[in-house]
């Protein structure tokens, strides 16, 4: 029979033991003592002398005699508990603190891992979460202090893995990973805002402009309009008159009408009105043609010529109006007060820029061209809100437009550093996945073989049976837990597309069996269940040392025409291709065995919605679920595949 799988050794940090134990006296009561459970194991077992026996019986009547003390409540005592373990992890969280400062010289590793530990600690709140679960327990609402004290539990093992991390340089550097993406989310929020800035002040340059056109075209404008109305007081005039020569005075009146319409044309050519829609001048045209040529004809009235100039005049009448609106809405736009709002959310901006270049030195290298890059946008921030406050959008825009370059570049450098350092971590946790996933082949076929060699003796009822599948029940959690670890890094590293999708069937899978294990079921099922599991775990193994780390090409992008990188892309390809036949393998079987255990399994009349079993609902649920992420998962590789 195989022998149980050891845990993959890793050498640990020189002086942690030291490390632990100094911080073991401020643990959390039960945590504390779980660190040293062979506390008292060796302690010499000394025989009692008669003498000691006949003080323990005098000690016993002299207790008997004394009347009993009053219990103390339940809910006062887990309460006390919580109150001292609150205590405790305030003195945690000190010492923490006290002996990473000391320990930075000395022992630059630890001294990190404290960092790291007492950072997860203070964001994830413990200190609070725990009194809040203490006031909980004391107003007796023990249902939510049942869930608080639960993720309280969840959080301090984390803290002491944080503690105990053998992967301390990987664990940080995904930490590093975590902060320059949020980094990056904050700069890109700060050059959002700088660049709506800027294009305000390009508006209010724009509306400058524009005014600064309408105010000199309005004089021409108004010229037009005056003279129309001039025309048409002289036509109505000459209508009136009953001597003269007409015919001379109808030319003079056409000649000033053509002048005028040869004016409005020319005009409303001009940008400031032809960019205007609708633009009144040019509808005036069609009234001045008709005037005019009314006006020529002569031996006709000139009531004919009238209604055109009343018509023209009202339209040029109506373009003035609009021009001295839109000159009146362009003052309005570039008043004091609208540059006062945009200086005021300039400076917000700067300060945000500030605040950010403060925390980029937490990150290294990167960091620092980080902050000396917004240190000068900062610069020329501050220089664009003076030149608002001074109502100057010319020089805003040119110094936001500065600010702008800067933080665009500098995002571009830190993403390029995020993606080397991701680049890293793929490498790293290539290796790890490799070396991971051997080691659970081999656990999973040790539970494997130890199930089947149960079967027989749980068929007669043996205890010591029972309580072996018990055991693997508890091998096979912690395959899962591994599997749900290994899920969670392959997801926030972005590595590969399938296999994301695998690592959840698989963990699914394994809860799966665990759960059958835990009933003491060794049934052919649960075997072949675990050796699917065993299976699928080595085709994952082989499709994963094909996988390479770096990160894939950019979109519409062509296969790279050196040879080792053109190998190295295909085998990418190749290796999500067989997770993917491999996950929908698995997937037709469940959905062939799930189908089986429908009340009616014949194809033609499937059991409706309503007569579904709960636990026959969740299964094809889990199973329209993987087939979705499968056909996301193939429709990106296909993609990728087209685009090369």
């Amino acid at each position: 029979m195989r022998t149980s799988p050891r845990p993959h050794a890793r050498p640990r940090a020189a002086g942690l033991a030291g490390l632990l134990a100094t911080l073991c006296l401020a643990l959390p009561g039960p945590w504390a003592r779980a660190q040293d459970p062979t506390k008292g194991l060796f302690d010499d077992d000394k025989p009692a002398t008669k003498e000691a026996e006949g003080k323990d019986g005098e000690k016993d009547k002299d207790a008997a005699k004394k009347p009993d003390k009053p219990a103390v409540p339940a809910g006062d005592a887990i309460g006390f508990t919580q109150e001292n373990a609150a205590a405790q992890m305030t003195e945690l969280e000190e010492r923490m603190f006290r002996l990473s400062e000391a320990l930075r010289g000395l022992e630059p590793e630890n001294a990190s891992r404290l960092r790291l530990a007492l950072k997860f600690s203070r964001e994830e709140l413990i200190l609070e979460q725990m009194r809040d679960a203490h006031k909980m327990l004391k107003g007796a609402q023990l249902s939510k202090a049942e869930t608080e004290i639960k993720e309280l539990l969840a959080k301090l093992e984390h803290l002491r893995n944080v503690l105990l991390a053998e992967d301390l340089d990987f664990q940080l550097k995904l930490a590093r990973l975590r902060q320059m993406r949020e980094t990056l989310g904050q700069l890109e929020r700060i050059v959002k805002d700088e660049r709506r800035e800027l294009g305000w002040s390009r508006f209010a340059i724009d509306q400058r402009r524009t005014g600064e056109k309408l105010a000199a075209r309005r004089p021409d404008l108004e010229s037009l309009a005056r003279d129309q109305k001039k025309l048409l007081d002289d036509t109505r005039e000459l209508a009136a008159k009953k001597d003269g020569d007409p015919k001379a005075a109808r030319a003079a009146l056409r000649d000033r009408e053509a002048a005028i319409a040869k004016a409005a044309t020319a005009l409303a050519g001009d940008p400031v009105f032809s960019d205007y829609q609708p633009s009144q001048l040019r509808k005036a045209e069609v009234p001045l043609k008709e005037a005019a040529e009314e006006l020529g004809r002569d031996g006709k009235d000139l009531a004919g010529a009238v209604a055109p100039e009343e018509k023209a005049e009202a339209i040029l009448r109506d373009e003035l109006k609009a021009l001295d609106a839109r000159s009146a809405a362009s003052a309005r736009d570039l008043a004091k007060g609208e540059f006062g709002k945009h200086e005021a959310g300039q400076q917000t901006t700067r300060k945000a820029a500030e605040a950010l270049a403060a925390a980029s030195a937490r990150l290294g290298d990167a960091g620092m061209a980080l902050q000396k890059d917004l240190i000068r946008a900062g610069g020329s921030m501050q220089d664009a809100e003076k030149n608002l406050a001074r109502t100057a959008a010319d020089p805003a825009a040119s110094e936001q437009s500065e600010a702008l370059d800067i933080l665009t570049k500098s995002g571009e450098d830190l993403a390029k550093a995020a993606e080397k350092l991701l680049v890293q971590l793929r490498t790293e946790l290539h290796t790890r996945l490799i070396a991971e996933l051997t080691e659970m082949h081999e656990a999973q076929a040790y539970i494997r073989e130890n199930t089947e060699a149960q079967a027989p003796k749980l068929a007669k009822k043996s205890r010591p049976a029972a309580i072996a599948m018990a055991g693997l029940s508890q091998k096979e959690a912690e395959l899962a837990g591994r599997t749900e670890q290994l899920l969670a890094l392959v997801e926030e590293t972005e590595f590969g597309i399938a296999l994301p999708t695998a690592l959840k069937v698989f963990g699914r899978g394994m809860r799966d069996v665990e759960g059958r294990l835990k009933e003491t079921d060794a049934s052919p099922r649960t075997v072949a269940l675990e050796k699917r599991i065993e299976e699928d775990l080595l085709g994952l193994l082989q499709a994963v040392r094909r996988l390479p780390p770096t990160t894939p090409p950019p979109s519409n992008s062509p296969l790279p025409s050196d040879l080792s990188e053109r190998e190295r892309e295909l085998n990418r390809m190749i290796a999500e291709l067989k997770t993917i036949r491999l996950l929908q393998a698995r997937l037709n079987d469940d959905t062939v065995g799930v189908d089986k255990t429908r009340s009616n399994p014949a194809p033609a009349a499937p059991a409706p919605s309503a007569t579904l079993t709960p636990s026959l609902r969740r299964e094809i649920e889990a199973l329209e679920a993987t087939q979705e992420d499968l056909r996301e998962n193939l429709a990106r590789i296909a993609e990728r595949i087209e685009q090369q």
